[in-house]
């Protein structure tokens, strides 16, 4: 039997925690760790407390949570040699420039914790990870295992190692304990380690590496969010899963509707086998049935005829009894007579004494009726008596009221002007409160608001001015810095060295001049870009090559001497340099040199003969990233994407791209009137860009004048009225301190005599109560009696009604006796008549007798008495069927025990299949169900999530004064972000895509945090995270990140990046800044 299985995902959420970059921050020890090669630090350990709690005894927070990186070790792995970082439990920054091996940690990370090597975006096979030159390479991460619910601490103790040794040929594992000693070689050990812990290294929501990061930061793709979120939450695992249990399902219902098909034609197969043998069965039998219905017809005939003869019995006794009795009316008269005269004598008697019995209980009524018309007195006299109490009560309470009235009354002439001064100081509070209340600090609150926001708005118009400042001035010195460029190039259409500076045709007159006296053994050679010339103009124009190498011959026209020896003819470098794959061109070959000094020159500073030039991404990135592909002397290929950015890919093992602004190319030996008109466009894209400044100075100026006066108008409002708040809030203070004479001692007396009157009403009240208690007691005996009035009263109906039914019989009687005496004649009539009738049934009844005698004396020849229930004809059509199907002989070949046994074994055969098919079926009904639940689940959990992470997102921007939300499409599968900065309006701004770089950075972290506030995972690991963003937005991205690792102790951070940072000193935040690795 086929079993289905259904995987049984558990699933959980963290709650979206708040985010606040307002507190403030104690300064502690900063614990900055400089990591070089081969350096080694051992992790401090925490004291060992309860795993159930997250502080410890002296109040402080525990850290300690199992899967958090204590360490790692890299040995030949890719650029460095012996590495050892030791991870602060809490936060971590990874500072390194660019090719320090940072990126190269963060795969030694996902490769070490058993993940692919295609996961790391960087190779296909683990064996391109080992450093140039060696053989082996080797990734030794330390995790912690003290936290709550450790694994297998007794085995594994509070640390566990991960060891991957990767050779040219294969790699393997070792899992080592915290005392190093070799627990398991098994990767199934690891993958139990890691599921155990819930680590989750190939999860980009927990370890982002460089290449997805830049995507991420640069695309921000409604459907790669979405991607992105079910990574995170694991929902396109658990959904894969359940898609596969879905097919796996459909086909086992297909199976069953075959079984059951089957089933089907088993069941009408036995069905039709049976129907057979019982008609092999019935036509062994059919003679015998035949006989034995022949028997039954001759018996139903016997049985007609006594039928016939029962009746005849009853019609003679009815009419025998009718001649008995009026035989005896006209034989027995007197005797009649007498009967009947002893009934009516008997009669009379019987009304006699119910007549005494019916006085007895008419006078037993009349007595209980005199205690009910006692009883009904008595309630009156107490009703009566109630209702004096209660007027006395009535008028208690009239005289209580009118004491309470004098005393009111004698109070007022000395208490009216206390009660009239309290009412003053109340109503006078009141309208104090309700002024403060409704109006003062409402208006106070908004004019907060309102401040605060004209603050807001001048700082940022101020930062914008001073923004447009500074680039007016730099557009004024740019265009100035392009005229004198165009007088120097319009002057060396004459003299062609002008174009490096006024006083190089000079410089070289000096030159040969001293060359000529003697001082030079061979002539200098230079400017340098007198010599090279770019026939191709896309790489004459965009090349960084030529770029480097004439920034270091002119800045600020300083040029640069270089002190080599002069070689007549070019190096031959056949067996160094590169042959250029399909598609790319040697940067050699692209320039022309008929010098061979400044050609050797270029191959020894620029190696020019490892460097290819192409303008497509596809091929640099199959021939880098493969290591088949890379061809022999290689260095790196560059890509010319636009006209402001190109490319560098550097091959593998050492794979990497970096992206580069192209600044034109000033000194390259180029045509003159070319470079002139190419200033001049330059110049004019500067002057309208410096008219687009002054305008928007010209604009933004009034404006912020007008946010000042406002400003001053807003502070002077809110003084004045902050003023009043306090003057009103001291009157309040006055009014509520007031205190009031007590003049109620005079009035003791009155008083006294009301509470003497309260007594009284008491006592009256009491006496009420009794008054009631008993004639309720009255009123329940007077309810009794009339029940057994009731009763009485029936019971003296029924003695009335049997005299009257006796009275009724008796007239019966005389009626009879009357009747007898007149009726004779008529009676003598009927009595001949009916004595007719009977000698004709006698006569009926003889001869129905001979008719069953000689029907009996046949039946009995044919067989014993058969009871059937069925009538003559329907056995005369049995019989008939019988005759029939005899004369068509057997239905079927086989004997019966054969048919029997074959039924039997066929019968056995579908209870087998029909219990498989039973026990299937309720399997598959109850995985179906539970299916369904976990469909209807995820839907609900992926509507949650999303709530969670929108909520989240909205709160982080917030942070910022931004506006923005997150808007899941889950039947599109796209999560959308929309974000507006503060000091944009809702039209300017519609997606992600027109953010400037800080802003979409700063939105890509919020992002990413509010994906870590939706899952729980022991670290998390982030790689250039401030690559596309300015300065401002990179400080309060990683304040944002500090303070999210402040905020979860029990999780692991760490952040990579290339730019150098200065932190507050925080104990919980370690620095670690790599220094260049050794690459050779």
């Amino acid at each position: 039997m086929t079993v289905l299985i259904l995987l049984l995902v558990e699933m959980s959420h963290a709650s979206v925690k708040s985010l606040s970059l307002s507190k403030k921050r104690k300064i502690r020890e900063n614990p900055i760790q400089n990591v070089n090669a081969g350096s080694s630090v051992k992790r401090s350990r925490n004291t060992t407390q309860s795993q159930s709690e997250r502080t410890n005894i002296s109040g402080i927070e525990d850290t300690r949570r199992c899967g958090k990186i204590i360490s790692i070790h890299l040995t030949n792995f890719m650029c460095h040699s012996n590495l050892r970082i030791e991870f602060n439990s809490r936060v971590n920054f990874l500072v390194g420039r660019n090719g320090s091996g940072k990126s190269a940690i963060l795969a030694a990370l996902v490769l070490g914790l058993g993940c692919n090597a295609k996961v790391t975006n960087r190779s296909k096979s683990a064996k391109d990870f080992i450093k140039i030159g060696e053989t082996t390479a080797k990734i030794e991460i330390t995790i912690a295992n003290d936290g709550p619910q450790p694994f297998d601490p007794d085995e594994y103790g509070d640390s566990i190692t991960i060891v991957r040794t990767i050779t040219t040929s294969s790699g393997y594992y070792a899992i080592r304990n915290s005392q190093g000693r070799i627990i398991s070689k098994k990767f199934d050990d690891l993958q139990r380690i890691l599921l155990y812990h819930n680590i989750q290294a190939d999860n980009p929501v927990f370890v982002l590496n460089q290449d997805s990061a830049r995507e991420f930061l640069k695309e921000l793709e409604p459907s790669k969010n979405y991607q992105l979120f079910l990574k995170a939450t694991q929902i396109d695992l658990i959904t894969e899963k359940l898609d596969e249990c879905l097919h796996l399902h459909k086909a086992h219902r297909e199976e069953l509707a075959n079984t059951e098909k089957k089933l089907q034609y088993m069941e009408m197969d036995i069905a039709v086998h049976k129907g057979k043998l019982k008609e092999l069965i019935a036509f062994e039998h059919l003679g015998d049935n035949l006989k034995a219905l022949n028997i039954e017809y001759h018996w139903l005939l016997v049985k007609q005829q006594e039928d016939k003869l029962e009746e005849i019995h009853k019609k003679l006794d009815k009419y025998e009894g009718k001649v008995n009795e009026l035989n005896k009316l006209i034989h027995n008269k007197d005797e009649v007579n007498s009967i009947l005269t002893q009934k009516i004598a008997e009669f009379f008697e019987n009304i006699k004494v119910k007549n005494k019995d019916y006085s007895d209980v008419n006078q037993s009524l009349r007595k209980i009726r005199c205690q009910i018309d006692e009883m009904i007195k008595k309630r009156s006299e107490i009703e009566m008596k109630i209702e004096s109490l209660k007027k006395k009560k009535s008028r208690l309470e009239t005289h209580i009221n009118e004491l309470k009235q004098h005393i009111k009354e004698r109070s007022k002439s000395n208490q009216d002007d206390v009660d009239a001064l309290r009412r003053q100081n109340e109503e006078s509070l009141a309208n104090y409160r309700k002024q403060c209340e409704t109006s003062l600090m409402p208006l106070i609150e908004s004019l907060k608001r309102e401040l605060n926001t004209l603050m807001e708005n001048k700082s940022q118009k101020e930062v914008i001015i001073d923004k447009i400042k500074q680039e007016h001035g730099s557009c004024s010195h740019k265009i100035s810095t392009i005229n004198n460029q165009i007088a120097t190039a319009k002057e060396s259409i004459k003299n062609k060295m002008l174009i490096y500076g006024r006083h190089m045709p000079e410089l070289l007159k000096e030159i040969k001049k001293a060359h000529a006296d003697g001082k030079f053994s061979v002539t200098p050679v230079g400017p340098i870009g007198a010599y090279l010339q770019v026939p191709n103009n896309q790489y004459r124009d965009d090349c960084r090559i030529f770029e480097e190498i004439l920034d270091k011959l002119s800045k600020g026209n300083n040029h640069m001497i270089v002190t080599t020896k002069f070689m007549r003819q070019v190096y031959d470098v056949s067996n160094g340099r590169v042959l250029p794959p399909s598609g790319t061109s040697l940067l050699m070959e692209l320039i022309e040199c008929r010098n061979p000094v400044v050609m050797n020159f270029l191959i020894d500073r620029m190696h020019i003969e490892t460097i290819l030039l192409t303008d497509k991404k596809n091929i640099a990135e199959s021939i880098t990233s493969i290591r088949e592909n890379v061809p022999h002397n290689l260095s790196k290929i560059v890509v010319l994407c636009s006209d402001s950015i190109h490319l560098e890919y550097y091959p593998v093992p050492h794979y990497r791209t970096y992206s580069n602004k192209i600044r034109r190319p000033k000194y390259l030996h180029i045509n003159v009137n070319e470079r002139v008109k190419h200033l001049e466009v330059e110049k004019s894209k500067l002057e309208n860009q410096l008219s687009s400044l002054k305008k928007d100075l010209e604009l933004l100026g009034p404006q912020l004048c007008k946010d000042k006066e406002q400003i001053q108008n807003k502070r002077a409002l809110l003084e004045e009225k902050e003023g009043a708040l306090m003057e009103i809030q001291q009157k309040i203070a006055d009014l509520e301190n007031v205190e009031y004479a007590d003049c109620n001692n005079e009035l003791q007396l009155l008083i006294n005599e009301i509470e003497e009157r309260d007594s009284l009403l008491t006592e009256i009240d009491q006496g009420v109560n009794e008054k009631d208690l008993e004639l309720n007691k009255l009123k329940s005996q007077e309810e009794a009696l009339k029940d057994d009035y009731g009763r009485e009263k029936n019971k003296l109906q029924e003695i009335q009604n049997e005299i009257e039914g006796m009275k009724a019989e008796l007239d019966k009687l005389n009626l009879k006796l009357l009747s007898i005496n007149d009726n004779e004649a008529l009676n003598k009539d009927r009595l001949k008549s009916l004595t007719e009738q009977c000698n004709q049934f006698e006569e009926k009844k003889n001869k129905i007798i001979e008719l069953i005698n000689a029907a009996k004396q046949s039946a009995e020849e044919k067989g014993e008495r058969l009871i059937s229930n069925i009538t003559v004809d329907e056995v005369l059509t049995q019989m008939a069927r019988i005759k029939a199907k005899l004369q068509r002989g057997r239905p079927i070949d086989l004997d019966q025990d054969s048919l029997q046994d074959l039924i039997t074994h066929k019968e056995r055969e579908l209870e087998t299949k029909r219990l498989i098919y039973d026990n299937l079926k309720i399997s598959i009904d109850s995985l179906r169900a539970s299916l369904r639940h976990r469909f209807d689940f995820i839907k609900k959990f992926k509507g949650h999530m999303s709530m969670l992470l929108t909520m989240s997102f909205e709160m982080i921007l917030r942070l910022r004064n931004y506006v923005g939300n997150l808007v899941p499409d889950h039947q599109n599968k796209t999560l959308k972000i929309s974000v507006i900065p503060r000091d944009h309006d809702t039209a300017s701004v519609s997606s992600a895509r027109a953010l400037s770089g800080g802003e979409r950075s700063y939105s890509t972290v919020a992002f990413l945090i509010s994906l870590w506030s939706c899952v729980d995972h022991p670290f998390y690991f982030l790689d250039e995270y401030d690559v596309f963003t300015d300065e401002v937005n990179r400080e309060y991205m990683t304040r944002l990140l500090t303070e999210e690792g402040r905020n979860h102790a029990w999780r692991q951070y760490a952040f990579l990046t290339p730019q150098d940072m200065s932190l507050d000193p925080e104990n919980f935040i370690r620095i670690h800044r790599l220094a260049e690795p050794d690459r050779h």
